[in-house]
């Protein structure tokens, strides 16, 4: 029976990787920018006009994200994943019909955040969680990486579709694909625990909770505040970049935006790599460690970006904060659940995203008013990178992983296997 529960596990990373792989976030990351040129060329908008949608679109999925944990802990990752996807398709094909207004812009952004939070990594890392104990970083990775697939393909096919047909055509064509690919192979292929469609608390015959923490008593703990500043500024670097790459490499490296849509690519395409990588490192180092390392790589990012003006040097800039954003995403939902047991594990991640998207959407505006300041955006990419010491200092305070905590996810695990 354990190798069906293998395969059945597997069947769920591939499910769960599909969905991700173009939910809102790949969305906001890789295209965002096109649009927003694109928006800026038709309608005259300025930088910090479009930031502001960004802003925006982060400040009300952060606040969507301890609803969503909410909900998948009482109705489980398929359910939610599935109307959420329905939901969001349905958004951009609003969005898609915005005029020249920044009212209805904005209006449409905050729409589309809303309903979509469940498309993210979020609504599928509670079914890892119970499937996978001992593999659970790797398989936290594999589907996490599948969002690299969407970040490689939307750029190019985007800037093509704009160029060809307009920013509308493009919108209405990813929502085909959130109706036509995603909602069938998500609602196919995600199933939400080895018991059945129904978590460890509520099955059938079950006797006991699910191991770990309760969220009440989880927020008291030094480690998950410790946690929560970590992952607000990973999310203001990260969203500070994304969503002005176009402005950084056409205003200062002079590149055209094709080429913009090329470096966005190889950036997606190296997330592929870091959330492998790091899904691997972190079932063989302690979790900090791979912290510690994903905060370096950043820092490493944005010095490039603000010295290079080499395209071989921009490219290597890119690939670097594409692994980088690799293990960003891989962290939360694997300390989540190592730190705090998996009762909880989908409130505790939906509130560490919420602290990454406290400074996700303060990153975009920030760093847009950093740079009409300074004149360009090199000054603000060297505190980017000055930045990276915090989350550094604070991985490093952690400890090891409560053992009574990791043992009982161990024992739950091997339950749940054996009553297969």
């Amino acid at each position: 029976m354990a190798a069906r529960t293998s395969h059945a596990g597997w069947k769920v990373v591939i499910g769960s990787g599909i969905g991700i792989s173009f939910g809102s976030l790949v969305f906001m990351g890789a295209g965002f920018a096109l649009l927003a040129s694109a928006w800026a060329r038709q309608f005259g908008w300025t930088q910090p006009e479009l930031a502001k949608a960004a802003t925006i679109f982060l400040l009300i999925q952060t606040a969507m994200y301890p609803v969503c944990g909410w909900m998948l802990d009482r109705w489980g990752s398929r359910k939610v994943a599935t109307g959420s996807i329905a939901l969001f398709a349905i958004s951009l094909i609003l969005l898609s019909q915005i005029g020249n207004s920044l009212t209805q812009m904005y209006l449409a952004f905050g729409l589309v955040s809303l309903v979509s939070a469940g498309t993210n990594v979020v609504s599928y890392a509670r079914a890892i969680a119970f499937w996978f104990d001992r593999r659970r970083g790797l398989a936290l990775g594999l589907a996490a990486s599948a969002q690299a697939v969407g970040s490689f393909f939307i750029p190019i096919l985007a800037q093509k579709i704009i160029a060809q047909s307009g920013w509308s055509a493009a919108l209405l064509s990813l929502a085909a694909v959130e109706l036509l690919i995603c909602l069938p192979l998500v609602a196919l292929l995600v199933k939400d625990n080895p018991d059945g469609a129904q978590s460890a608390e509520t099955a059938p015959g079950a006797k006991r909770e699910a191991p770990g923490m309760d969220v009440r008593d989880i927020v008291r703990t030094a480690t998950f505040w410790k946690l929560a500043v970590c992952f607000a500024i990973m999310g203001l670097s990260l969203y500070a970049i994304a969503a002005n790459i176009a402005f950084i490499l056409t205003e200062t490296a002079g590149m055209p935006l094709a080429d913009v849509a090329m470096i966005q690519a190889v950036s997606g395409l190296s997330v592929l790599l870091g959330r492998i990588g790091f899904g691997y490192l972190l079932d063989k180092l302690q979790a900090p460690v791979v912290g510690i390392l994903t905060v370096t790589l950043a820092a490493a990012c944005f010095g490039l970006y603000a010295t290079a003006t080499a395209p071989a040097l921009i490219f290597v800039a890119a690939a670097t904060g594409g692994i980088a954003v690799g293990g960003e995403t891989d962290l939360m939902p694997y300390l989540a659940s190592r730190y705090f047991g998996t009762r909880a594990v989908s409130k505790t991640f939906g509130w560490f995203l919420f602290a990454f998207f406290i400074g996700a959407a303060i990153g975009p505006v920030a760093f847009a008013q950093l740079s009409a300041a300074h004149g360009g955006a090199v000054v603000p990419l060297f505190l980017l990178a000055a930045l990276q010491l915090i989350p550094a200092a604070l991985f490093l305070s952690l400890g090891r992983y409560p053992e009574a905590a990791t043992e009982a996810d161990v024992t739950s695990a091997k339950s749940a296997r054996r009553a297969m």
